[in-house]
């Protein structure tokens, strides 16, 4: 399939009837190999992990009764780094169901084609139905089943509940006390969503690339800590209250290098893609960083970090020339530009920081 999202539906990062490009593959005509599960060593290196073996699926009776041996079912497995990614699409309603003890990590589905609908863990809640519109959430605890129509196309992303609860102890300051539990269902439409979603979307067209995220270990690290940092503030669950008391998130490692690069590059030509190496991801990974994190642009980060430098430069009266000398000096070729900036960003105008670190400097002599 061709990477990005179905123009036809654009909650999904899948296009709809094609199998994505970059996951394994498992086309299965044989009713006992679905149901059997003896598919998996072939969705290899993924998915390694011995508690995927008690996702069982079932193909539900009343389908027409074509149970015939041609294609109905396709199981597709990829990753970035600690994440598990699968692909499931069915001809017939199928049933997906926790078996044994369960399995300790999170579940990110969405739904590209037909329906869902999610049964939570016994006595938990009533059943949830799941389109193409909205997201689901959930822990695969025991007997936690999801019942899919015919004709049914979705991802799944496996999180582990540890990467989870880091990136939130993070964000809280402190340790997470309680496992954390999610609304399951919530709205690709809503505006913290919309994020997430975007995200979805440019993990299926790195993956669909020949080297994904560059090959690079990094790249894949600063991937899954923006996507999950972003969920974290996506998806409802019992610390979002705490969490929306707490100010603003941490800021995950991509966003703080690729800051650390430009204030110490703020006297050079520096590139989008130049910063974007330096963070360990792509630039169109770091532009969703930034807009999710620092509402911003990269390149606003960038002028704004040169508007710094020129201001402490000022402030410390230690300047050669003109302030039109020291604005070239840190790139700003229209003056009259400049001083708009400078004025808007610090609520002042240039000459009148110089005049007050010159000030400074007098007096402390």
């Amino acid at each position: 399939m061709q990477a990005g999202t179905d123009p036809n539906n654009p909650t999904s990062p899948l296009a709809s009837g094609e199998e994505p490009e970059g996951f394994r593959l498992a086309r299965i005509r044989d009713l006992q190999e679905l149901e059997g599960g003896v598919y998996w060593p072939r969705l290899q290196p993924y998915f390694l992990k011995p508690h995927f073996k008690l996702l069982r699926y079932r193909i539900q009776e009343g389908t027409g009764g074509d149970r015939t041996p041609k294609l109905f079912s396709v199981r597709g497995a990829s990753g970035v780094g600690e994440l598990d990614v699968a692909y499931i699409a069915d001809r017939l309603a199928a049933t997906l169901t926790v078996t044994g003890s369960g399995i300790p990590d999170y579940c990110l589905t969405a739904v590209s084609r037909g329906a869902l609908e999610f049964g939570g863990a016994p006595g938990a809640r009533t059943a949830l139905g799941i389109g193409n519109s909205m997201g689901l959430m959930y822990r695969g605890e025991p007997a936690t089943t999801l019942s899919a129509t015919g004709s049914h196309e979705r991802l799944a992303v496996w999180i582990p509940a540890t990467s989870l609860n880091q990136r939130l102890a993070a964000m809280l300051g402190g340790p997470v006390t309680k496992d954390l539990a999610f609304e399951p269902v919530f709205d690709w439409s809503a505006v913290p969503a919309q994020s997430l979603r975007r995200l979805l979307g440019l993990m299926v067209e790195e993956l669909g690339g020949q080297t994904p995220f560059a090959g690079s270990e990094l790249a894949s690290r600063s991937f899954t800590d923006l996507l999950v940092y972003t969920l974290l503030r996506a998806v409802p669950h019992n610390y979002s209250d705490h969490l929306a008391r707490s100010g603003r998130p941490a800021i995950p490692g991509i966003i703080r290098r690729a800051e650390a690069y430009i204030r110490a590059h703020v006297e050079e030509p520096i590139a989008l893609h130049e910063v974007a190496e330096a963070a360990g991801c792509s630039v169109r990974s770091l532009q969703l960083g930034f807009r999710r994190f620092r509402e911003a642009t990269p390149l606003a980060a960038i002028r704004l970090a040169r508007l710094e430098a020129v201001r402490d430069a000022l402030r410390s009266g230690n300047i050669a020339g003109t302030v039109t000398d020291l604005a070239l000096r840190f790139g700003f070729t229209n003056p009259g530009r400049f001083a708009h900036d400078y004025k808007a960003a610090f609520g002042e105008a240039p000459r009148d920081a110089l005049r007050r670190g010159s000030g400074h400097r007098r007096h402390g002599r």
